[in-house]
């Protein structure tokens, strides 16, 4: 094999293959060579959804000393009663009769994430130094040494380096919580195959490249890191590796040496995205990722053709002359009836970082012009466009189903201090238009802008209160200053002030392994970062309490009106688990509160005993006894803890 290309762990993309390996391999075929594809982080995933791990994990539900400890092995023992479902669904999509497919993928993430806990993969680090130094140490760590994860990967990279025997291999590292298990990827390779050519490439590559360059573990295990797009920087590397181009012609590339040296690329690449063709994914496993659907993606550009956002590492970037490139609307066309050709799945995700929804409408009726029925999503603004009924109303029956949204709040203050480019007197209507037209809005929320005041705050937070039934929530992050951002660049025009070490900034409070990672700052007249944490996360506490479910995290319910039910029982789900009594809350009053766990939705629900009470019975149900019980049975209902029942018979008693 020519090449070989991996995309490692962690990461949270495995709803669907990451875009850069089947772009890459794409190109690289279209042009000759032969290329491996292999998305090392779902394939770890299906690893280590391990009955014997598990076992162990679930041991400790009985012993466990402490709630979290508790938890986990609830997790795992719920994983364990159902683990030939999960695997069958998530490998091949098999039916899953007792947890249905929603459920089924939810188990399967939480039960993948158990066995990463406390993992080297899984470190959140603090600087680059920290890093480096414990990558070193875990490429000369013995393998027995190794944490079960760790272990596990190294497994799969040597399936991957036998099955392929390549010339060469490229590195894809998208998300920053892909850098150590890439690097440690890298010097696996370079200790088996010393000879073997390593090429680092992706967005952290691109925003990192100094720091990395500079780095031991890379320097003495890594050749070239690809600071452009990679397609053709990996098609040019493999004619030079095969003596047809000498080196000086690999454009994007930056040459690394054991001693330090460096050299800095010779060219950019002429490559235009025009002639850049559909995404490959043959050697993927399209039908094996954490969804309850198959779906997998491509983009409509390259860039962002707004780019202006201060905070955007990847949009700013387009800023330059040249640096934006959109399909035409048939190239588009075309690439959405070769995914469906090639693959048999006909629902795409459009992962550009703003839309153009104009050209995405417009490839889409050529799509349906040829006969094909297409359903798809896109990440975009609230875009003007979004404000006519007929425009919302042509692009779901065209198939769109669902937006991704970035939520920056509604003081147009803080809009335009940020260059959004959009208006907020414009956001309601938006909302309206989507829902009327039935398209799914999940918005990723941003806290921490500049010099937010808490009134400003508490009006973004009420608006998103009103319309809480329009939209889902994909996250919640503070704003982060990245690398390669207009925000980085100048600071001070925005009142920012970056602090003098080299520690990280990110959100390890919010986001998985921390999310995006940054410089830390502060805002002068702004808030310091504890009180915009306390601001989101106390806002993200209310859009889950406006969404109508059950709390969050160990809390009594709160008082608010909630429908009356007539139920007297409710018997949970079976992967719901009672904890000890040990684990009893006490409240203000001295009334005590039990806990129970869904493992499915990652809560733990509180039920006050003077309200709510749990059969004798190993499995029975919950059983109210007051109004308020039966209120707060009706709200586990609501949130698919189990089903309400009436009332059980005398012999099973309850228990305190």
């Amino acid at each position: 094999m020519d090449l070989l290309l991996l995309f490692p762990p962690l990461t949270e993309a495995t709803l669907f293959p990451y875009l850069s390996l089947p772009y890459l391999a794409g190109h690289v075929r279209r042009s000759g060579y032969s290329a491996h594809q292999v998305d090392l982080s779902i394939e770890l995933v299906h690893r280590l959804l391990d009955g014997p791990a598990l076992t162990r994990a679930a041991a400790a539900l009985d012993e466990a000393e402490d709630l979290p400890t508790w938890y986990r092995a609830a997790v795992a023992d719920a994983a364990l009663q159902h683990l030939g479902e999960i695997r069958d669904f998530v490998l091949t999509k098999d039916p899953a009769p007792r947890l249905g497919p929603v459920r089924a993928v939810r188990m399967a993430r939480q039960a993948a994430q158990l066995t990463l806990h406390d993992s080297a993969l899984s470190h959140v680090w603090d600087d680059f130094d920290q890093l480096d130094r414990s990558v070193l140490r875990l490429s000369e760590s013995p393998l027995d040494s190794l944490d079960f994860a760790t272990r596990n990967l190294h497994a799969l990279l040597t399936e991957a380096l036998d099955e392929s025997a390549p010339r060469a291999v490229g590195i894809s590292v998208a998300f920053f919580s892909q850098l150590a298990p890439a690097l440690l990827i890298a010097r696996w390779i370079r200790r088996r195959h010393p000879g073997m050519p390593i090429c680092l490439g992706g967005q952290q590559v691109m925003l990192r490249h100094g720091e990395l360059a500079a780095m031991p573990s890379v320097r003495t295990a890594v050749d070239a890191l690809c600071v452009t797009a990679g397609e053709e920087p990996l098609e040019r590397w493999l004619s030079h590796l095969t003596g047809n181009t000498p080196r000086s012609d690999v454009p994007g590339m930056r040459w690394l040496s054991p001693e330090g040296d460096t050299t800095a690329p010779t060219r950019q690449p002429t490559l235009h995205f025009k002639d850049v063709g559909a995404p490959d994914y043959g050697g993927l496993k399209v039908h094996s990722y954490l969804n309850d659907t198959v779906v997998l993606s491509m983009v409509s550009c390259v860039g962002c053709y707004w780019g202006r956002c201060i905070f955007c590492s990847y949009g700013n970037r387009s800023l330059e002359r040249g640096a934006y490139q959109q399909a035409s609307p048939r190239q588009l066309a075309d690439a959405i009836r070769h995914i469906v050709a090639s693959t048999g799945i006909d629902f795409v995700t459009v992962v550009d970082e703003n839309t153009n929804l104009r050209l995405l409408a417009r490839a889409m009726r050529l799509v349906r012009e040829s006969g094909l029925r297409v359903r798809f999503n896109t990440r975009n603004r609230l875009e003007p466009i979004l404000l006519d009924p007929a425009f919302c109303k042509e692009l779901a029956a065209l198939g769109c189903e669902g937006m991704a949204v970035g939520y920056e709040g509604v003081t147009q203050r803080l809009l335009d201090k940020l260059d959004k480019g959009v208006d907020a007197a414009d956001f309601q209507a938006i909302l309206d238009n989507l829902a009327a037209a039935d398209i799914r809005v999940n918005l990723s929320v941003m806290g921490g802008l500049l010099d937010e005041t808490e009134e400003e705050a508490e009006e973004s937070l009420r608006f998103l209160e009103r319309n809480r039934e329009k939209f889902a929530v994909d996250a919640f992050e503070l704003m982060v200053a990245e690398p390669q951002t207009l925000l980085l660049a100048d600071p001070q025009r925005y009142g920012v002030v970056l602090d003098g070490d080299a520690s990280f900034a990110d959100n390890r409070e919010l986001n998985y392994l921390g999310g995006r990672v940054g410089r830390r700052h502060t805002v002068v007249g702004g808030p310091e970062r504890p009180e915009t944490l306390q601001r989101l996360k106390s806002g993200m506490r209310r859009i889950s309490a406006a969404a109508g479910g059950p709390p969050t995290g160990a809390g009594e319910a709160p008082a608010h009106p909630h429908p009356p039910t007539n139920y007297q029982a409710l018997r949970p789900h079976p992967w719901i688990r009672s904890a000890p009594a040990r684990f009893d809350l006490r409240g203000p009053g001295g009334g005590a509160s039990s806990l129970l766990a869904d493992p499915v939705r990652e809560q733990v629900y509180s039920l006050p005993k003077d309200h709510v009470t749990r059969s004798a019975a190993p499995g029975g149900p919950l059983i109210a006894t007051s109004a308020h019980g039966r209120s707060l049975l009706g709200r586990l209902a609501a949130a698919d803890v189990g089903f309400l029942c009436d009332q059980p018979p005398p012999a099973m008693r309850p228990t305190r």
